[in-house]
C-alpha cells in the first residue's frame, strides 16, 4: 500500500515535542495581537473623544450629559472627555484649558492621557497614550464659569512637557 504509512515507535511523541516547541511562539504572538489591537483601539478612541470635546466646548456646551452635568464648566467638560474617550487598557486623565483666557479666536487645549498601556503585559508596549487637541474657541457669549483650566494629577511627569499650546 503506497501512501499508508505504519507508525514506527519512535514517532512517538513527536507531535507533543513539536507542539512543545511551537506553542510559546504562538502564544506570544496572540497575546501581542490583543494588546496591540486595544492599544490601537484605544489610541482612535482618545483622539476621537479629545477632538470631540474640544470642539464642544469652543461652542460652549461644557459637558452636557447627565452624568457630567455639575460643577463648574470646564469641570463637566474634563468628565464629559472621559466619557468620550471610553478607554479600554486605562482610566484616562484630562486636562482642559484656555492659556489666553475665554476670548473668541484664542486656543482652547484639551490633552488626555492613558497611563501604561497593556492588559496582558507580555509583548513591549509603548509607555502611554496621549492626544492634545488645540482648536479655536468660537463664541463669547456663555463662557465658561470657574478656573480657566483643570487638570488631573499625572502619575509621573508633567502636563507642561506635552499639553502646550
Amino acid at each position: 500500500m503506497l501512501g499508508h504509512r505504519r507508525r514506527n515507535r519512535d514517532d512517538r511523541g513527536a507531535a507533543a515535542v513539536e507542539f512543545a516547541l511551537v506553542a510559546p511562539i504562538l502564544i506570544a504572538l496572540f497575546f501581542g495581537i490583543v494588546d496591540y489591537g486595544l492599544l490601537f483601539t484605544d489610541t482612535v478612541s482618545v483622539r476621537q473623544g479629545v477632538r470631540e470635546a474640544a470642539r464642544q466646548g469652543v461652542v460652549s456646551k461644557f459637558g452636557t450629559t447627565t452624568s457630567c452635568n455639575t460643577g463648574d464648566s470646564l469641570v463637566r467638560l474634563q468628565c464629559q472627555t472621559k466619557r468620550e474617550i471610553g478607554a479600554l487598557i486605562g482610566t484616562p486623565l484630562v486636562k482642559v484649558y484656555a492659556p489666553n483666557g475665554w476670548v473668541k479666536g484664542k486656543p482652547l487645549v484639551v490633552c488626555a492621557y492613558i497611563p501604561n498601556p497593556g492588559v496582558i503585559k507580555f509583548v513591549p508596549m509603548p509607555n502611554d497614550v496621549r492626544s492634545v487637541v488645540t482648536t479655536s474657541i468660537e463664541t463669547e457669549e456663555l463662557p465658561p464659569t470657574g478656573a480657566l483650566s483643570v487638570e488631573d494629577t499625572l502619575p509621573s511627569g508633567s502636563w507642561s512637557s506635552w499639553c502646550v499650546v
